[in-house]
C-alpha cells in the first residue's frame, strides 16, 4: 500500500479556509456579505458579534446600577422619617459610579418630587 503524500496538505488548506470563513462571520457579524454590517441598537454601536455582546453586557450594568439608584432611594425615602425622596442622588451615598450610564456617561435623569430615576442614553428608554 501506497500513501498519499498529498492528501494531508489538501486537508490542511481546507480546514485554514473554513477557519478563516468562520473568523469572517465572528468579526463581521451577521452582515458579513452586505457592504455594512448593520445594527439593531438605537445608538448605533455594537455591529459586529463580539460588539454587540460587548454592549449587551454594558446595558445589563445599566440596568443594574439603575436598580441599586432606586433600592437606596426607597431605603433614603423610607428611613428618614419625613417620607420625602433626597433632593439629588449624591444624598444616596453609594458612589459616583452608579449615577451615569457605562455606555454614554450621562447622568441618569432624577426626579426628587416622586422618586423616579432613569438612564437617558438612547435605547435605554424603558430602563
Amino acid at each position: 500500500m501506497k500513501r498519499q503524500q498529498g492528501s494531508t496538505l489538501v486537508a490542511t488548506m481546507v480546514t485554514l479556509v473554513i477557519m478563516a470563513l468562520l473568523a469572517v462571520a465572528l468579526f463581521k457579524g451577521s452582515g458579513m456579505f452586505s457592504s455594512k454590517a448593520t445594527s439593531s441598537r438605537k445608538d448605533g454601536k455594537g455591529t459586529t458579534v463580539m460588539g454587540a455582546a460587548e454592549w449587551a453586557a454594558k446595558d445589563d450594568v445599566c440596568r443594574s446600577n439603575l436598580s441599586q439608584v432606586r433600592s437606596a432611594l426607597q431605603i433614603a425615602e423610607t428611613t428618614d422619617g419625613d417620607g420625602k425622596y433626597p433632593q439629588s442622588l449624591d444624598e444616596t451615598h453609594i458612589g459616583a459610579d452608579f449615577y451615569r450610564c457605562p455606555i454614554g456617561h450621562e447622568p441618569y435623569a432624577y426626579d426628587p418630587s416622586t422618586g423616579q430615576v432613569h438612564c437617558v442614553h438612547p435605547g435605554h428608554d424603558k430602563y
